[in-house]
């Protein structure tokens, strides 16, 4: 629901796995350990996939380390992110519903069961917008903590993009 000015926005919701693993992208992508990691995980499954090939193409059997490293390198893009999603969506159902408000001081998300979570818009340093949600970071570069906000639980999408928008610029 969203207030004449734009100035308050409530968003009421249980997040889903699909909602997490969109904000751990999003997390991702904005810190630079999240893209040194990717791009290590990807230099990894390439120089693995590269091995194997040379190798059977060379009518020999690839080496252990390099099957090895290229399932490790796909078991990190693939695997632990979805494990990871899973894992937050456990932990976000076992608090119950999410009730989000995002009001002219900050946005404070409450649980059924917790402590609320209170982020002023001075710690709020960005948004990205996907799909199916509106992502905030916060400024911390390595582990930016997102805050999930899905947009299929509102009528006014563009009243929220509105006030992200005027608090945060524009999205990442």
């Amino acid at each position: 629901m969203a207030e004449a000015g734009g100035e308050h926005v409530e968003l009421v919701y249980r997040a889903t796995v699909g909602d997490f693993r969109e904000a751990l992208r999003v997390a991702t992508r904005a810190s630079a350990a999240g893209r040194w990691g990717r791009g290590l995980l990807f230099f990894a499954a390439g120089a693995g996939a590269l091995v194997t090939t040379v190798s059977l193409a060379l009518g020999g059997t690839p080496g252990a380390q390099a099957l090895v490293g290229l399932a490790a390198a796909l078991v990190g893009l693939v695997v632990l992110p979805r494990a990871q999603a899973r894992r937050l969506h456990r932990r976000a159902a076992a608090r119950g519903v999410h009730r989000t408000v995002l009001d002219r001081w900050g946005v404070t998300t409450t649980t059924d069961r917790g402590v609320p979570r209170m982020s002023r818009w001075s710690e709020i340093t960005r948004y990205a917008e996907t799909r199916g949600t509106f992502v905030l970071l916060d400024g911390h570069e390595y582990a930016p903590a997102p805050i999930l906000l899905p947009k299929r639980v509102t009528s006014d999408v563009e009243a929220l993009r509105a006030l992200l928008d005027q608090r945060l610029g524009s999205p990442t």
